[in-house]
């Protein structure tokens, strides 16, 4: 029976209307071993129509050439081989993968059925040669006597999804490989990894947090191991964090499983959508204990240490300073650091200006190693340092070390000494004054003896003479001798004073009354004055015993009231005021005398009381010198306080008398 080769429309359906049907009709197949279409053989009469009926690829390789007859379904997996591959033999098509697929059809035309999965064979469709993979069936088509006439195929092409299947794989295996790093990275690392939620809740740490701490560290409980002091600064420094969406970084203490505290370094990085939100947050925390304890142990030596170190590189730039270079220039905590080297040094260095932190880049290397120079507070005051400069390699920069001592307390001292050396070529003077004095105490004390014993002859003269004067002139006579007599003596009492001033002797202290004395000498230094029209006010407190030496305490009230006199003396207002009291509850006597003088200049009175300093054209400048030794050799106190035009207030302190007694 013959089967047409075209069936019915209705037979055929949509066969009639496809591309590969009108190709197959138009096809001259007289040339090939099927021969014209009329006389095919019904079995392959029948399967093209049934390859041009279906939707799955589908292809029949005929004869001995095995020639192909492929629907419109297959047609695609040809890529540029079609439409040429209609009625051409199937190992001319596929001749790049002949190899390969030879020895399957050669076992098809033995009578074998085949089947293959996601078989992958290399092609060359247009596109160069590349990796494809099929699923399908080969089937043996036999003649009504049995022997295989030819070969039909049902095909998939299954390149896409084996592709994807392999990435899918590999991927996979990627992913186990990253996790199996990821676990064996974070074993063996010293840092402990972890995650939180946006909010800042962590999600999830590595178990080596539990083994260090004993704690879980999820949630908020993460807080647990920390040192309680640091507590709060971690917690503000998080939520400003985790509010702003900013790298986090704190260093802290944690409880160790052992009892121990140890420092730790925690940072955190956030990670954002397309957004900008905060999706999830990667954190780490390591352990920095020795590294800190080598800090906070270095930074103690450098505080105490007394001088000032800078480390910077060879363009100037400041990476570290300890904090006695920072209070040696004025600077706070940290503010050095980034600045540069110029603005310290600008005698060797150059800088803008003072009080600059920064902007200065210079060359430090022509410094040298050390040498002594002007530093540069941060208030624009000056400092004189010595430099001492040393050299290191970090890596491959070169950074400079420069030690900077004070000298400030070293040129004080230097200057102090001067002031010493000075101070005592005055007091050789003053001792050379001293024996001088001395001598001329010893020397002087005799004529002076004489001039006593004489006078006293005199009036013993006068009382026993046979005609003694009469009247008034003998009276008068009397008193005379009487007065010489008296200040002959006085002269001696003081000339021994100060001999005994000179050689330090204690003198002839004894109990009195300071009130007394005062009046006494206010008589005394004021004869001979009342042409200058001076004002005096006396103000005498009551109970003022003193136990002194009462002709070396009356030296000094006459000194300072003579100079008083003399400084008012070209002044249009004369006023002097002296007073005595109890002061400082009782313990000391004060005499204070002010005058309406023209002042002392401001130069003299930081050495008024030094020796051979004076305001006088024709001084000495020894009388204020001789009044502290004796104020403060009794156990007093002697100051001035003056200023310029507007006189002067000297005042001294005397211990009170031991014996608390009314001294007439």
């Amino acid at each position: 029976m013959d089967v047409p080769l075209f069936p019915p429309r209705t037979a055929l359906g949509d066969a009639e209307a496809s591309a590969m049907a009108g190709a197959i009709a138009a096809h001259d197949w007289s040339r090939t071993a099927l021969g014209p279409k009329a006389a095919w053989p019904a079995s392959a009469a029948t399967l093209v129509a049934l390859i041009l009926a279906a939707k799955q690829p589908m292809f029949l390789a005929w004869g001995p050439e095995r020639l192909m007859i492929y629907n419109d379904a297959y047609a695609p997996l040809l890529g540029t081989k079609h439409p040429g591959a209609l009625g051409r033999p199937f190992f001319e098509v596929w001749h790049e993968a002949a190899e390969s697929l030879r020895p399957l059809v050669d076992r098809v035309f033995a009578g074998d059925a085949d089947y293959m999965h996601d078989f992958h064979i290399v092609l060359d469709r247009g596109e160069g040669m590349k990796d494809a993979y099929f699923t399908f069936s080969y089937t043996p088509v036999r003649a009504s006597e049995g022997a295989v006439e030819g070969l039909f195929c049902a095909c998939t092409e299954t390149t896409a999804g084996v592709l994807a299947e392999s990435r899918r794989l590999l991927a996979e295996e990627r992913l186990r490989e990253s996790e199996d790093n990821y676990r064996h990275a974070v074993e063996f690392n010293p840092q402990v990894p972890w995650t939180a939620r946006p909010d800042g809740m962590i999600d999830r740490v590595s178990d080596r947090w539990a083994e260090l701490t004993g704690h879980q560290a999820l949630g908020a409980s993460w807080a647990d191991a920390m040192h309680p002091d640091d507590r709060p600064d971690m917690r503000r420094a998080w939520d400003a964090a985790v509010a702003s969406g900013q790298p986090y970084e704190m260093e802290h203490r944690v409880l160790t499983r052992a009892g121990q505290y140890r420092w730790f370094i925690t940072r955190a990085f956030p990670r954002h959508d397309a957004d900008g939100r905060v999706i999830r947050w990667y954190g780490t925390t390591e352990d920095i204990h020795e590294r800190k304890l080598g800090e906070i142990q270095m930074r103690s030596i450098l505080a105490t240490v007394p001088d000032g170190m800078v480390v910077v590189d060879e363009f100037g730039r400041i990476h570290s300073a300890s904090p006695t270079a920072e209070r040696l220039f004025g600077y706070g905590p940290d503010a050095l650091v980034g600045g540069s080297l110029a603005v310290l040094l600008p005698e060797i260095l150059g800088s803008a200006g003072p009080g600059r932190a920064g902007g200065d880049v210079v060359d430090v290397t022509g410094i040298g190693p050390g040498r002594t120079t002007m530093g540069r507070r941060q208030d624009g005051s000056t400092v004189l340092v010595d430099l001492c400069l040393g050299e290191m390699t970090s890596g491959t920069e070169r950074l400079f070390t420069c030690f900077l001592r004070d000298l400030t307390e070293k040129r004080e001292a230097e200057d102090r000494l001067r002031e010493i050396q000075a101070e005592l070529l005055h007091m050789s003077r003053f001792t050379a004054l001293g024996e001088m004095a001395s001598a001329l105490a010893h020397e002087l004390n005799q004529p002076l003896t004489a001039i006593s014993n004489y006078l006293g002859g005199c009036r013993k003269l006068l009382e026993t003479a046979e005609a003694p004067l009469a009247g008034d002139a003998a009276a008068i006579f009397a008193d005379a001798i009487g007065e010489a007599t008296g200040q002959a003596l006085r002269a001696g009492e003081i000339i021994r004073s100060l001999r005994a001033f000179v050689s330090r002797a204690d003198g002839r202290r004894q109990a009195t009354n300071l009130g007394d004395l005062v009046r006494e000498s206010c008589g005394l230094a004021l004869v001979g004055s009342t042409h200058l029209g001076i004002s005096l006010t006396v103000a005498i407190g009551a109970d003022l015993a003193v136990h002194v030496d009462r002709v070396q305490i009356q030296q000094v009230i006459l000194n300072l009231l003579r100079n008083a006199t003399e400084a008012m003396a070209d002044r249009p207002l004369r006023t002097l005021a002296i007073t005595a009291a109890s002061v400082q509850d009782g313990a000391f006597k004060e005499v204070v005398i002010e005058d309406s003088g023209g002042g002392i200049d401001p130069q003299i009175a930081a050495r008024l009381f030094q020796p051979f300093q004076t305001t006088k054209p024709s001084g000495m400048g020894v009388g204020l010198s001789i009044c502290r030794t004796i104020i403060e050799a009794h156990g007093g106190r002697i100051q001035a306080q003056s200023q310029s035009g507007q006189g002067t207030t000297f005042r001294f302190t005397l211990p009170k008398f031991a014996e608390e007694r009314h001294v007439p």
